[in-house]
């Protein structure tokens, strides 16, 4: 067979020329164009198998049904967007989802979200100018985002790719980078990083105003700590009562308050990530178990 003929595709069947494929891992065939438009924007297919890519291919269908019936009916004001050089990203607080807009993209078959506690940290990264005709110190700066991973071996062949254990670990993607600017001398975000910050608590108002506010009330974390503080003492309280008068009533509002001591605590520990949990898990049971 010579370099330039018509191979199946392992996933359709479809005859496909040199051009138009690509070769999956452990020389398990080919791929076409067509079929890799079903799969994520962020993964290499040639990292897979053909199994691991019939199965990925499932995952976007689940992803596109989550997509058109939990984001897409969100009304736009209630969607936070941050978009630079055509790529960036829209949050989606109410269901603790995220996009990513790019040109790809809008030519891939299926849309994906991401979920606010896959995300596991976040940092600036830049681009040199070397030997560029432009005076600017950096051609592009932008964030990367690390997100928890179940894939073992990111970008080998081996490995776990549908992955187990919690939904808080994306089953294929390891980071996303997105850039905000492009021939600048220092880093810009167009409001990008200061969203997460304030998702994760992390942000504090540096500006007259904020600092006056944190002065009187304390900063954000501190604020959380309170929150935490005080709802721990409630809920020994409530648990003091219903020991005493061995009411239901009083027993119901024990429970409930060590639940809300609980979840507080865990999103002090975890940067608001136990809610987000909480939102996304009864989102996607909802729309998946329909």
């Amino acid at each position: 067979m010579g370099l330039f003929s018509k191979v199946p595709c392992a996933i359709c069947g479809n005859n496909v020329g040199f051009l138009s494929r690509k070769r999956l891992v452990n020389k398990e065939g080919y791929i076409c164009k067509e079929c890799e438009k079903k799969c994520s924007e962020f993964i290499n297919v040639g990292h897979f198998t053909k199994v691991e890519i019939e199965e990925h291919i499932k995952y976007m269908e689940k992803q596109n049904k989550l997509y058109y019936e939990a984001f897409e009916p969100i009304d736009k004001r209630h969607i936070s967007r941050f978009v630079s050089i055509s790529t960036g990203l829209e949050f989606a607080d109410e269901i603790a989802m995220f996009k990513v807009v790019s040109p790809k993209a809008n030519k891939k078959v299926y849309q994906e979200l991401f979920r606010y506690d896959q995300i596991n940290h976040y940092e600036p990264y830049y681009k040199e100018n070397n030997g560029s005709n432009s005076d600017k110190k950096y051609s592009e700066v932008g964030l990367t985002i690390y997100l928890n991973c179940s894939r073992r071996g990111f970008g080998e062949a081996e490995g776990s790719v549908t992955g187990v254990g919690a939904r808080n670990f994306h089953p294929y993607v390891k980071e996303l980078q997105i850039p905000t600017a492009r021939n600048v001398n220092e880093f810009s975000h167009v409001g990008l990083k200061d969203y997460l910050d304030k998702l994760f608590g992390k942000y504090e108002d540096n500006s007259v105003i904020g600092s006056i506010k944190s002065s009187f009330v304390g900063t954000n974390k501190e604020r959380a700590e309170m929150k935490a503080a005080a709802e721990g003492l409630k809920a020994l309280g409530n648990l003091a009562k219903s020991k005493i008068t061995k009411s239901e009533e009083d027993a119901e509002k024990s429970r409930e308050s060590a639940e809300t001591f609980k979840n507080d605590a865990l999103d002090l520990a975890t940067g608001n990530r136990a809610t987000y949990t909480k939102i996304a898990n009864e989102v996607e049971d909802r729309i998946w178990n329909k």
